[in-house]
């Protein structure tokens, strides 16, 4: 009797377990964990799959005039400033440290190249397998020059296409800049060639800030003997879409013309005038000539900072899209600086920007 009454006591109570639904849970657990298990082994390898995948290497070979990177330099402009600033400044090392881009802020306006500057992405056509750059690239170049100190024989460029030794970033306060050294025995360019030593170490330095664009060069002879040189920077100001008419230029003042000689304007075609015997005067930081922009309501100042800067000359060939301003140490009929052995010169530029009477942050 024990015996059937334990049979009959299990066999209620797998049924009273069947029924309770207790089962059919435990058999949907499983399968769900089952599921669970495979579905998260498909993710694992597709994370796999997605985390190990390989990303095709960057082919892009940038160009490098000269040899070397280009330095782009920018600043942000102040927002509380409503005239236009000087923020951005793209330089070629490897190419005597030539300026391809000076930029402005313009309020309220699009920012502006000022400059007739090849771009960056088109550089690569325009240079040589050596890196050297083709003479269809556009740029503002520095020059260096050396001549025999009596004669008047050629002189030999010795940075204009140097390569320079050592170039780096430059942070100041309100502004940012870079500099290059160029020794005076030149470093072998891209296709292992090196120009003959100078005796001339030269450092450029350039800076964009508040008080503007600041161009310095120093020149030291660290040879024996004393050398003749000229140093100078040619920047092509590009001529406005409105064309030459919306250009005039104030003459700086000479000793032979101390009162001014009045506005000139550039839209006459062919123009070329050098001034020398530049003239300091109280109201300045030193000779200065004035490039107006009728079209963008602006005038560039540009101040010779040192005398050692001592001609100022414009070129405007016929149907240009630029306009040539050099700031030379050639003085009147060629004369040349002598530097003496140990000696430096010392040359230095600055660029302002100022708003015309008319200007606004709306565009003209």
């Amino acid at each position: 009797m024990s015996s059937s009454y334990n049979g009959e006591r299990e066999r209620r109570r797998r049924f009273s377990l069947a029924s309770s639904g207790l089962l059919t849970a435990l058999i949907l657990a499983v399968v769900l964990g089952v599921i669970g298990a495979v579905w998260a082994a498909h993710l694992h390898g597709k994370l796999h799959k997605l985390s190990t995948s390989e990303i095709p290497p960057d082919t892009t070979v940038l160009p490098r005039p000269g040899g070397q990177d280009v330095m782009e330099v920018h600043r942000i402009a102040s927002t509380s400033e409503v005239t236009p600033q000087f923020v951005g400044l793209t330089l070629m090392p490897g190419v005597g440290m030539g300026v391809l881009q000076l930029s402005l802020d313009l309020p309220g306006r699009d920012p502006q190249d000022l400059l007739r500057g090849t771009a960056i992405t088109s550089l690569a056509p325009l240079l040589q397998p050596t890196g050297a750059p083709k003479d269809s690239l556009q740029y503002s170049p520095i020059s260096l020059k050396v001549f025999p100190v009596t004669g008047t024989s050629g002189g030999q460029e010795i940075l204009a296409m140097q390569a320079a030794q050592d170039s780096r970033n430059d942070m100041t306060p309100g502004g940012a800049g870079a500099t290059a050294d160029f020794s005076a025995t030149p470093v072998p360019g891209p296709a292992g060639l090196a120009s003959p030593p100078s005796g001339i170490q030269t450092k450029v330095s350039t800076n964009i800030s508040d008080r503007g664009f600041d161009l310095t060069i120093t020149a030291k002879n660290v040879s024996s003997e004393a050398k003749a040189i000229v140093l100078s920077w040619t920047p092509q100001f590009a001529i406005p879409a409105k064309g030459p008419a919306s250009l005039r230029i104030t003459p700086p003042q000479t000793t032979d013309n101390t009162e001014k000689t009045g506005d000139i304007s550039l839209n006459n075609g062919e123009f070329h005038q050098t001034w020398s015997g530049l003239k300091y005067s109280y109201l300045s930081s030193g000779p200065e000539l004035r490039l107006h922009n009728l079209a963008d309501a602006y005038t560039l100042r540009l101040i010779a900072l040192t005398p050692s800067i001592r001609s100022f000359r414009v070129d405007q060939p016929q149907g240009a899209s630029a306009v040539s301003i050099t700031f030379s140490t050639e003085g009147p009929d060629g004369a040349r600086t002598v530097v003496a052995p140990g000696e430096t010169l010392q040359w230095h530029l600055r660029i302002q920007v100022a708003p015309n009477n008319s200007y606004s942050p709306a565009a003209n």
